[in-house]
C-alpha cells in the first residue's frame, strides 16, 4: 500500500473515531441533564423531557431494535446516593432476561431492604413489587412506550427507562 495512500485511511479512521466519540459524549451529557430533570422537577413534567431527549439524542423511545447481547447501563447517583441499574440479555433482538434496581452507595439494593420497603408501602407500592412490573412489562412489550407507571413509583418509571438508555449507549457486550 502506497504511504498517502495508508495516511489518508489512518486520518479517516481517526476522523471516524472522534465523531463516534464527540456523538456519544453529547448523548451522555443529554441523559445527564434528563437524570437532573428526573430528580428535581414535577412528575407531571417528565415524560415530555423524557421524549424529547430521546429524540435530540436518536436513542430508542418506544420500540428497541437491538443487536444481540448483554446490556448494562446506571445512572449517575441520586440526590439519596442511589445509581439506577439495569442489565438485560437480547437474544433474536428480543429482551429475553432484564433486571433493574437502585443500588445505594454503600452496596445495599432497594429492592430487597424490607425497612425501605415498609416506609415506601404508605405510597401504595414498594421496589419489591414495582421494579418486577417494570422488568416483566418491557420484556413482554418489547417497547418503552408500552410501561405504565406503577402507582407509587412513577420516579423510578423514568429512572429505570434511564438506565436503559445509559445501557443502550454503552452497547452490547457478547
Amino acid at each position: 500500500m502506497k504511504k498517502g495512500l495508508f495516511i489518508l485511511l489512518l486520518l479517516s479512521a481517526i476522523a471516524s473515531t472522534t465523531a463516534q466519540n464527540s456523538k456519544q459524549q453529547q448523548v451522555t451529557e443529554q441523559l445527564g441533564k434528563l437524570h437532573f430533570t428526573i430528580e428535581h422537577s414535577p412528575i407531571a413534567d417528565l415524560e415530555t423531557e423524557y421524549t424529547k431527549t430521546m429524540k435530540k439524542t436518536g436513542l430508542p423511545a418506544s420500540e428497541l431494535d437491538l443487536p444481540d447481547g448483554t446490556y448494562h447501563g446506571e445512572t449517575p447517583a441520586d440526590d439519596f446516593d442511589y445509581r439506577h441499574v439495569v442489565q438485560f440479555e437480547v437474544k433474536n433482538g428480543k429482551i429475553c432476561q432484564l433486571d433493574y434496581d437502585e443500588i445505594h452507595k454503600n452496596g445495599h439494593a432497594k429492592e430487597a431492604d424490607k425497612n425501605y420497603g415498609r416506609k415506601m408501602s404508605v405510597s401504595g407500592t414498594t421496589p419489591a413489587i414495582a421494579y418486577p412490573i417494570y422488568e416483566n412489562t418491557l420484556v413482554e412489550k418489547q417497547n418503552l412506550e408500552g410501561l405504565d407507571a406503577v402507582s407509587g413509583a412513577s420516579y423510578s418509571l423514568y429512572r429505570f427507562k434511564l438506565a436503559v438508555a445509559y445501557a443502550i449507549i454503552n452497547g452490547a457486550n457478547h
